[in-house]
């Protein structure tokens, strides 16, 4: 398909595709900044799955937040040439796909925006205007600000951000006081979960390291989860020797990052948590297993990773092929212990 040109005086409203998880939307923020920043008065519409919409309330780069799975049947071909029509009537000036699979790229196409930008891994750059090739190295936030960096726009930080409220905080706040954890405690918040069983660490582990924080350091640790891994969480905290206290199924994302911008430190695995943390500012340790780092570090804080590099990494699984030599499993308590310890010695803790 010819490259149409590129007229940025023309640009009126933008349409931005991240179809993913939690943390891949949260990633993706800076792009938000960066075109907003570049085109002030154009209206920014970001279309996520629902699990994320909460990453962008608060955002003062975003105009319009659409959900793609909007309906129970969002896989039928019916719908999503419905939502293909929907986007063709709104006549966007500018799309943007940061999503790269065969579903967003023939949604791109569909819905027929003025210019359509994208990356071309999904092996449907024909259908773009202006394609970018994918790059297997270098930091997600500066490969997916390399989309539109051609278009003259940049983030003035290349750092995700969670907007959180007052009210937000207050009811952090609140909901720490009543479960014992004083307004002026430190505290070490723990994230045990993972989308992936694979991506988690122990939780004796876990439970041994806030152990030690305790001990070591005063932090009071408190482990957030979601409901379904309360279970996780009550591991953490039996391990934890009594010094811990649970909120799992007590927050959502955004009672997570409100917690998490009050704890000392931030302690889980590579998942979305560890980048909500790190988002709204809180150091963070982060265990990574079939990730590799250099792509998917934790940013906007000090951090620190600990990772042990497996031939197999980064792995694209469900689940792992090496159950009896895995990756996380090679993870110490010692060595997660003295990354933690280092954040606090360097001031990198609040």
């Amino acid at each position: 398909m010819k490259e149409r040109a590129f007229h940025p005086e023309a640009v009126r409203s933008i349409l931005v595709l991240r179809l993913y998880f939690i943390g891949d939307v949260l990633l993706s923020t800076p792009v938000l900044e960066a075109l907003k920043t570049r085109f002030p008065n154009a209206a920014l519409t970001v279309m996520v799955k629902s699990r994320a919409v909460d990453v962008l309330k608060n955002n003062p780069f975003v105009d319009e937040v659409m959900v793609y799975d909007a309906v129970p049947n969002y896989h039928s071909p019916v719908w999503v040439a419905r939502l293909a029509r929907e986007l063709r009537r709104r006549r966007f000036s500018l799309a943007v796909d940061l999503t790269g699979d065969h579903r967003a790229s023939w949604l791109l196409f569909a819905c027929d925006p003025g210019f359509r930008v994208g990356f071309n891994h999904a092996g449907l750059g024909f259908l773009l205007d202006r394609k970018i090739d994918y790059e297997a190295s270098g930091h997600i936030v500066d490969h997916l600000l390399s989309a539109v960096e051609p278009l003259g726009a940049t983030a003035a930080e290349a750092a995700p951000r969670l907007y959180l409220t007052d009210d937000e905080r207050v009811r952090a706040r609140a909901l720490l006081e009543e479960t014992g954890v004083a307004q002026e405690a430190e505290f070490l918040a723990v994230s045990p979960g993972a989308n992936w069983e694979h991506r988690r660490w122990r939780q004796e582990r876990l439970g041994a390291v806030a152990r030690r924080a305790h001990e070591r350091h005063g932090l009071t640790p408190v482990v957030v989860a979601t409901a379904d891994d309360a279970a996780l969480a009550d591991a953490v905290v039996a391990e934890a020797g009594g010094a811990a206290v649970s909120l799992a199924g007590r927050t959502d994302i955004r009672g997570l990052a409100a917690v998490a911008e009050r704890a000392s430190v931030f302690l889980g695995s590579d998942s979305g948590p560890v980048h909500v943390a790190a988002a709204v500012g809180t150091p963070t340790v982060a265990l990574f297993g079939p990730n590799v780092p250099a792509l998917f570090e934790p940013r906007g804080a000090p951090v620190r990773v600990v990772w042990h590099e497996f031939d197999c990494c980064p792995c694209t699984q469900k689940s792992c092929v090496r159950p009896d030599d895995d990756c996380m499993d090679a993870i110490t308590v010692d060595e997660v212990t003295a990354a933690l310890d280092d954040l606090v010695a360097e001031g990198g803790a609040r």
